[in-house]
């Protein structure tokens, strides 16, 4: 093991530092939680791009007590966010809309390197994965007249 350049404990050997971000959506009628999508990044500032992209495309729906702290971090703390997650320390945002509430995270990751699997088949069970019917799934029951609910 070697250390962290990020400062968040040892490394695997052969292990790349990076940071996994994710978007989650929960919706308080079902209490169910689904990943919306996720990201990998190798530099902070590529981890904080991807979240502001996200939440500057939905700032504009929340009403104005929830967008306001969110606008703040968009305008005058993206860059010592950054800072941060380079010091090893995770970051999370969120916005609320009606029932829905989407949490954006960033956090210091070791990157392990994968078997390389030219000419072999997925397993079967990768072409089981349902994630797209559950996230329109908790989309619909929000009964949010602004998303389509069958796509």
């Amino acid at each position: 093991m070697t250390a962290s350049p990020h400062g968040s404990g040892p490394l695997a050997a052969g292990a790349r530092p990076g940071f996994w971000c994710e978007c989650l959506l929960t919706s308080a009628e079902s209490d169910s939680t689904v990943l919306v999508g996720s990201f990998d990044a190798y530099a902070a500032r590529d981890a904080v791009r991807w979240i502001r992209i996200a939440v500057r495309m939905l700032v504009s729906v929340v009403d104005a007590a929830e967008a306001e702290p969110v606008h703040e971090w968009l305008l005058f703390r993206s860059n010592p966010t950054a800072a941060a997650l380079e010091r090893g320390e995770p970051f999370a945002i969120a916005l609320r809309h009606e029932q829905l509430r989407l949490v954006w995270s960033a956090r210091p990751v070791g990157f392990l390197p994968l078997a390389h699997r030219t000419g072999r088949a997925l397993p079967p069970c990768a072409l089981e994965w349902a994630q797209p019917a559950a996230l329109r799934a908790a989309l619909t029951a929000s009964h949010n007249p602004h998303l389509p609910a069958g796509r």
